[in-house]
This record gives structure tokens, C-alpha cells and sequence, in this order.
């Protein structure tokens, strides 16, 4: 063997061990995973508590994003029964086809979790970003099954701030942040591949994991783990945010609407620190939700006040489920 330069041979080295870790399977190739079959689909799922306890259903960040990075509010078990789980097409659940994934079919799976979770009990919901997107307007559509909604900093309910959340985002964001993407695009052909979608997930889990200090999501000197996320779902993320960065306005819908039918007890979390955060709630949210709604400030805390304060956010949501 040629031992004159071995610079080269380990980064060679380096790409072929690549090929040795696959992207974590979803159930539809693992069968050890937990999973509830639902209208012929099997959603992943992790659940804490008591079955018999009130159901408390959360709904995780996206589109594209898994259940993971939720995991530490499961102390809410003490009294609930919390099912997380991963949304149609990312995640540990099966991947289909892309037009399968739409913000009309995620709110169709949650209720699909909600009837079969709940029953004829009504249910308490926790989103987080886009999570909270949907789980106000699965208030607004189904507002007699609900009983608590917890929207922590929804992104986008509006076709207004579709533009805002787009253009302050764009503002934000520098060339410089694109450049890991290429390192990671050079390793994806080495990726394991077993229902050809491992790949565009390996970069975009890699991308989301890469959680840089700071703006625009998080205060200064916070970051999420560098595992905070299993296995993103790129498909979904393709179908239904990227095309809003080229043009806004194709998000034609008001997630609020009907929420004025709701009764039901609404808390609003929203960060000190996140460019979506608690002032840009009150401005662009907060004028078109119910009456009843509170709204928060997680003081020193980013977006992901629900991970990295754990603590915090499982007290505040407590106090208000018990309610």
C-alpha cells in the first residue's frame, strides 16, 4: 500500500465508513418500534403514563421534523397519558409518496390520533412551531373535541404572516450558513439505503441537528444537542415549506379560522429570544385567536424552550392542563 499521503487515504477511509451507518429505519423496516396502524398507516409513536389518565397528544416541529426533540416534557406523565408521535412521511413513520403529504393530510392524521387516543373523551394538545400551527387549527376545525390547546410559537397562521415569518427569516440567513450542506451532500452516496429516502433525510437531519448559537431562533450561546433530531423527513419538508421561501403567498390558508367556536382553555408560549417570538405573536397572532387565549413570555429562552427548559415548560403547561 502507497503510504505517501495519508491525508488522502483517511478522508477516503473516512467517506467509506460513512457507508457503515445507516439512517435509523422507520417501522415499516423495524419491528421493534412502537407503532399504532391507522387507516392502513402505521404512525411511530413513544407514550408515557397511564393509558386510563387524560390524554395529552404532542405534535412536533416541521414540516420534516420527528418527535426526538420533545421527549424531555414527558414528565407531564405524571398525571397524563402523553403519546408523541411522528408525523406521515418523517420520522421514524414510513415514507410515501409526496403528494401524500399536505397540511390537509397532517391535520387529517391528527385526527386520525386524536379519535383513536381520546375516543369519546376530548383531548388536550401540545404543538410546537409547526406543530402549533396545527394544533390551532385542529381547534378551529374540531373545537368540540378539545378540551387544552398549548401552542408554543406557532410560525405561520396566516397568509400575512407567511410574509413576514419568510422575509424575516431570508433576513437572517447568510450564505455561510449553506456551506456545511455541501460536505454533508458529498456523503449522502454512502448513505444505506433500504426505502430510498435515506439520503435527502441523512443531509437535512444532518442540516436540522447543526444548531448554530443564537439568532435567529435561540438567545445567545443556546443551541439545541447536536442530537436532537433521529431522522427528518426531507420529502415533507419539499412539499410543504420550501416552496413558501420563493413565494409566500402560495400559503393560501387562515389556521385560525373557526377558533372563534372553540371554548375550550388555549396558552400561547412564546420566546423572548426567537425572531417569531413573543412580540411578533402579539403582533401577527394573537389579534385573530379566541378571547380566552394566554399568552406567555419564556423569558431568556429561545425557540425551543420546550427542550432546552424543559423544567420550566412542563411546570407552565401543568398548571394550565390541570385547569
Amino acid at each position: 500500500m502507497n503510504t505517501r499521503h495519508p491525508k488522502i487515504l483517511s478522508t477516503l477511509m473516512a467517506l467509506l465508513t460513512v457507508g457503515c451507518v445507516a439512517v435509523p429505519a422507520t417501522v415499516a423496516n423495524d419491528a421493534s418500534l412502537q407503532f399504532v396502524a391507522l387507516d392502513g398507516y402505521k404512525f411511530h409513536v413513544r407514550t408515557f403514563g397511564e393509558a386510563s389518565a387524560p390524554p395529552v397528544i404532542v405534535v412536533h416541529c416541521g414540516p420534516g421534523g420527528d418527535l426526538k426533540y420533545l421527549l424531555p416534557i414527558q414528565g407531564l406523565a405524571s398525571d397524563s397519558f402523553v403519546i408523541f408521535y411522528d408525523q406521515r412521511g418523517t420520522g421514524l413513520s414510513p415514507r410515501v409518496p409526496k403528494d401524500e403529504l399536505t397540511l390537509e393530510s397532517s391535520l387529517d392524521d391528527l385526527h386520525r390520533i386524536v379519535n383513536y387516543y381520546a375516543k369519546d373523551r376530548k383531548v388536550k394538545l401540545i404543538g410546537h412551531s409547526w406543530g402549533a400551527m396545527l394544533v390551532i387549527a385542529y381547534a378551529g376545525q374540531h373545537p368540540d373535541r378539545v378540551s387544552h390547546v398549548v401552542a408554543a410559537e406557532p410560525g405561520i397562521l396566516t397568509p400575512t404572516s407567511a410574509a413576514a415569518f419568510v422575509e424575516r427569516l431570508k433576513a437572517s440567513q447568510s450564505i455561510w450558513d449553506a456551506l456545511p450542506m455541501l460536505r454533508y451532500i458529498l456523503q449522502a452516496p454512502f448513505v444505506k439505503s433500504q426505502d430510498g429516502h435515506e439520503r435527502f433525510d441523512y443531509v437535512m437531519t444532518k442540516l436540522m441537528n447543526q444548531s448554530k448559537p443564537g439568532g435567529p431562533y435561540q438567545c445567545e450561546g443556546q443551541a439545541l444537542p447536536p442530537d436532537a433530531f433521529e431522522r427528518a423527513g426531507y420529502e415533507s419538508f419539499s412539499n410543504m415549506l420550501k416552496p413558501l421561501f420563493n413565494d409566500p403567498k402560495m400559503f393560501h390558508w387562515d389556521l385560525t379560522s373557526g377558533t372563534d367556536r372553540y371554548r375550550g382553555g388555549l396558552l400561547m408560549i412564546s420566546s423572548e429570544c426567537s425572531f417569531i417570538g413573543y412580540k411578533y405573536q402579539e403582533e401577527f397572532h394573537l389579534p385573530f385567536l379566541p378571547p380566552q387565549t394566554a399568552h406567555v413570555m419564556a423569558k431568556g429562552m429561545g425557540h425551543n424552550m420546550l427542550t432546552l427548559n424543559a423544567e420550566w415548560s412542563v411546570g407552565v403547561i401543568h398548571d394550565f392542563l390541570k385547569d
